[in-house]
C-alpha cells in the first residue's frame, strides 16, 4: 500500500478519534509588558547551572553547532509569533560576560542569582532562559531522537519565575503508543531528527509563555 494512503488511513481514524489524536491544549496567555531578553542556548553540564530540576547525566554537553542552530530556531519562532523587538542572545551574552568577570574570585552563586544579574545588567523586564538538559540524535538499529530541555522566562524585577516550560520526548512508534497517532501523522509518519523534536518544543514553550 502507498505511503501516502497509510496516511491518509491514519489521518481518517485520527479525525475520527479527535481525543487521542489532538495535540495536547495550551492555555492562552498574555504577552509579557515590557522589555524582554532573550538567552542563548546553552547545554548545563552540572546540575548546580540548573535553574530548577537535575540533569539526565552530569557531564555531558552538546555541539556549540547544535546550540547555534537552536537558536535560530528560536529566533525564527519568536519572529513568527510577531515578537520582533527584544534583547538579542548577542547582547544578552555581552551581559553574562560582565557578570561571570565581576564575579570572578568570589564564590559559586546560584544559577538563579546570575541570571537574575545578567538581567539587571542589560536591564530588561524579563529575561527568556533556554537549556538544553539531554540531546540524542536519530541513529539505525531503533534508537529513536530524544530532547530535553527547559524554556524559562524570569520576572528580574519581581524576581520570580513567570513561567517554567519543560519539554522531554522521545519519538516512539505508533505500534508503541497509539495516544501519539496525532504526532506520528503530524511528522509525516517518518522517524524524525532531534532538532525536529527540538523545535516542537520550542513552539510549544513560546505560546504557553505568550511569546
Amino acid at each position: 500500500m502507498p505511503k501516502r494512503t497509510i496516511l491518509s488511513i491514519l489521518a481518517l481514524v485520527c479525525a475520527v478519534a479527535l481525543s487521542a489524536c489532538a495535540p495536547k491544549p495550551i492555555t492562552p496567555q498574555a504577552r509579557p509588558m515590557g522589555k524582554i531578553a532573550v538567552a542563548a542556548f546553552s547545554a548545563p553540564k552540572y546540575n548546580w547551572e540548573l535553574l530548577a530540576g537535575y540533569l539526565p547525566e552530569e557531564g555531558k554537553g552538546v555541539k556549540q553547532e547544535i546550540l547555534a542552530k537552536l537558536d535560530d530556531d528560536l529566533s525564527q519562532a519568536l519572529r513568527a509569533h510577531g515578537v520582533k523587538s527584544y534583547i538579542t542572545p548577542a547582547a544578552t551574552r555581552q551581559c553574562q560576560e560582565i557578570v561571570v568577570f565581576e564575579r570572578a574570585g568570589k564564590s559559586r552563586e546560584s544559577a538563579w542569582a546570575y541570571w537574575l544579574n545578567v538581567g539587571r545588567c542589560l536591564p530588561a523586564d524579563f529575561i527568556l532562559v533556554p537549556q538544553v538538559l539531554s540531546w540524542k540524535e536519530l541513529e539505525g538499529g531503533g534508537n529513536p531522537a530524544s530532547v530535553v530541555m527547559d524554556l524559562y522566562l524570569l520576572d528580574v524585577q519581581g524576581q520570580r519565575v513567570v513561567a517554567r516550560y519543560h519539554f522531554d520526548e522521545t519519538q516512539k512508534a505508533l505500534t508503541d503508543n497509539l495516544l501519539d497517532m496525532g504526532k506520528f501523522v503530524r511528522r509525516g509518519g517518518e522517524w524524525v531528527n532531534a532538532e525536529v523534536l527540538a523545535k516542537e518544543g520550542i513552539e510549544a514553550g513560546l505560546r504557553e509563555m505568550g511569546l
